[in-house]
C-alpha cells in the first residue's frame, strides 16, 4: 500500500543487508542477533548522520520482519535491531527567508521553456507545499482550472488532497503547459526537456531542479538544497504569520500534528513574547 518511491527505498535497505551477508559468506537464514548488531554498528558509522541511522535501522527492522513472516527466519531478529538514541524537536528546521524565496522564483528566466517549467515547479512547492513526488507525478487531469483547484488522488499518506490554485501558481502553470511544455503523449504535467521527452523518472529530479535554481540565483542554502528546504520555508512563514499549526499540517500533508510541531520553534514572534529577561536586567515597565 505504499508509494513507489517508498518501495524503492525499502528495496535498497533489503539489498544492503543481503550484500553485507554475502560478503561474509553467510546466508540470510543463518543470521543471528549478533550478526544484526555487527551490521548496524558497521554501517551506522559509515555515514554518522541522524537521518542515515534512522533509515538504516528502520529498513533493517522492516526487512527482518518480512523474512520472519515469509518463514525464512526461525527467530524474530527484528527485535535485535537497536533503537538509536534520538531526541525529537532537538533541531530547528533549516529554511530560507521569504525574501530569498521570492528572489529565487522571480529570478528565473521564463523566456525559455525550461525556465517556464522551473518557475511552475518552484511555485507548486513554495506556495502550495507540494512534495517532490506529488509535483513529479502531477497529471493534467488533476488540475481543475475552472474550479481553481489541484486535486491529488493519492499522496504520501495514501489520502486524496485538494489544494487551492492561487492566481500566481495558476498563471505560471498555464504558461508552461501552453507555451513551454514539450509535445508528448504523457499526461504528466512536468516533463523532461531533453530527449527522451517524458516524465521525470528519478525520485530526486524535482530536488535537482530546486538545487539548480538556487545555484543560478546564487542563494546559499542553509541546509540540504531541495524540495524540503522550500517546504520548511513555507511552514516557517506560515507560523510567523499566525497560521494555526493544524492548518500548516494540512497544507504540508502531515498525518500527525506532532510531525508539524517542530515548526513552533521558529515562531520568533510568539517566542519573543514569552522570553524571560536576561539575568540582572531590569524588566521593562
Amino acid at each position: 500500500g505504499v508509494v513507489a518511491s517508498t518501495i524503492r527505498d525499502y528495496s535498497r535497505g533489503a539489498r544492503r543487508i543481503l550484500q553485507w551477508a554475502r560478503q561474509r559468506h553467510r546466508r540470510v537464514q543463518t543470521l543471528r542477533g549478533r550478526d544484526v548488531l555487527a551490521f548496524i554498528e558497521e554501517l551506522a558509522g559509515a555515514r554518522p548522520t541522524r537521518c542515515w541511522r534512522n533509515r538504516l535501522t528502520s529498513h533493517t527492522r522492516l526487512f527482518l520482519r518480512f523474512l520472519r513472516w515469509e518463514g525464512l527466519l526461525e527467530n524474530d531478529l527484528a527485535s535485535a535491531v537497536p533503537k538509536l538514541r534520538f531526541w525529537r524537536l532537538a533541531t530547528v528546521p533549516r529554511h530560507l527567508s521569504w525574501g530569498s524565496v521570492r528572489r529565487l522564483v522571480d529570478g528565473i528566466d521564463t523566456s525559455t521553456p525550461t525556465g517556464k517549467r522551473d518557475k511552475a515547479v518552484l511555485l507548486l512547492i513554495a506556495i502550495l507545499g507540494m512534495r517532490g513526488e506529488e509535483v513529479r507525478t502531477l497529471e493534467l487531469k488533476h488540475v481543475a482550472w475552472r474550479a481553481g483547484e489541484i486535486r491529488l488522488p493519492r499522496t504520501k499518506t495514501q489520502r486524496a488532497k485538494t489544494l487551492p490554485l492561487p492566481r500566481e501558481v495558476g498563471a505560471a502553470l498555464a504558461d508552461y503547459v501552453l507555451h513551454g511544455r514539450p509535445q508528448s503523449s504523457s499526461t504528466v504535467v512536468v516533463l523532461r526537456h531533453a530527449a527522451p521527452r517524458s516524465a521525470l523518472s528519478h525520485p530526486a529530479s524535482v530536488s535537482q531542479i530546486v538545487k539548480r535554481c538556487l545555484g543560478r540565483a546564487r542563494i546559499v542554502a542553509p541546509g540540504r538544497p531541495g524540495v524540503h528546504l522550500l517546504r520548511h520555508s513555507l511552514a516557517t512563514r506560515m507560523v510567523n504569520t499566525g497560521v494555526p499549526i493544524k492548518q500548516i499540517a494540512d497544507v504540508l500533508g502531515h498525518r500527525s500534528i506532532n510531525t508539524t510541531a517542530i515548526y513552533t520553534k521558529v515562531d520568533m514572534v510568539s517566542l519573543g513574547e514569552v522570553a524571560l529577561p536576561f539575568p540582572g536586567e531590569k524588566p521593562p515597565r
